[in-house]
């Protein structure tokens, strides 16, 4: 159980601390309501109470099963989950890259992020994010996740031109996460930035419904060879990932 400071320190703010400390411990797994009271010592109500400040505030997210995980304003906290990740993908990344002669990204999509605003892939090399059904990375993400859930992820209008490629709606969307699916690999051909091309590949989720992804990013469209050379490669290096991921120690809790 946690403990809590003297009486003169603002109590909700200890608990409240104590609880966003449980999330982040336990990320990616999710909790129960009933995990969170026993171990600040409250009632299902009062903890009930206090998770749903957390979501309001976006530090903690309520997920499809009703359990608890970090919210968008605290993924960055979950330091060591976010490590593990990133250690199970260095060699694999840094093997496409070399075979390649490519950048190679991973991305990472946790189940707290349930909005399709909410959503977006960073693009480190441009220093910018876009919306995640503009981009093979995203794509390749919602790919791996239910119908159901990948049509909530995504608008229904609003679906801003950000080049003359730019896909334009919902429909359009659904029908190229389905054809990438198919093929095994999500391309892009300039439709966030006009000589933007990328190929990615995700990987089922993991234990908590978290889904990692690798995507190879040029600035100028690969002719035919590179092309193969860079999709043998993520094919494979995505198979590596995942028996690393599956070697990972269980999230704690």
């Amino acid at each position: 159980m946690a403990q809590f400071g003297p009486r003169t320190a603002v109590r909700s703010v200890e608990r409240a601390l104590a609880a966003l400390d449980y999330l982040v411990d336990a990320a990616p797994r999710a909790v129960r309501v009933t995990d969170v009271a026993e171990h600040l010592g409250l009632s299902l109500a009062a903890a009930s109470r206090l998770l749903a400040t957390l979501a309001e505030s976006g530090y903690a997210s309520r997920t499809i099963e009703r359990r608890f995980t970090v919210g968008p304003r605290s993924m960055p906290l979950a330091g060591a989950w976010l490590a593990s990740l990133r250690a199970a993908a260095a060699a694999p990344v840094a093997l496409a890259s070399s075979v390649t002669g490519e950048s190679v990204t991973p991305v990472t999509w946790h189940p707290h992020q349930e909005r399709g605003a909410e959503l977006s892939a960073r693009l480190e090399e441009v220093g910018t994010s876009f919306p995640v059904w503009a981009t093979a990375c995203g794509r390749a993400m919602l790919g791996k996740m239910p119908a159901a859930q990948r049509r909530k992820m995504l608008p229904a209008d609003s679906y801003p031109r950000l080049t003359e490629r730019t896909l334009a709606s919902q429909a359009e969307v659904l029908d190229r996460v389905k054809d990438g699916e198919r093929t095994g690999l999500h391309l892009e051909r300039g439709e966030v930035l006009p000589d933007l091309w990328c190929c990615a590949v995700a990987l089922d989720p993991g234990p908590s419904g978290e889904i990692l992804a690798l995507s190879v990013i040029s600035f100028d469209e690969p002719d035919t060879d590179r092309r193969v050379r860079i999709h043998k490669t993520l094919r494979y290096q995505v198979r590596e990932v995942a028996a690393r991921m599956a070697g990972l120690p269980p999230a704690a809790g």
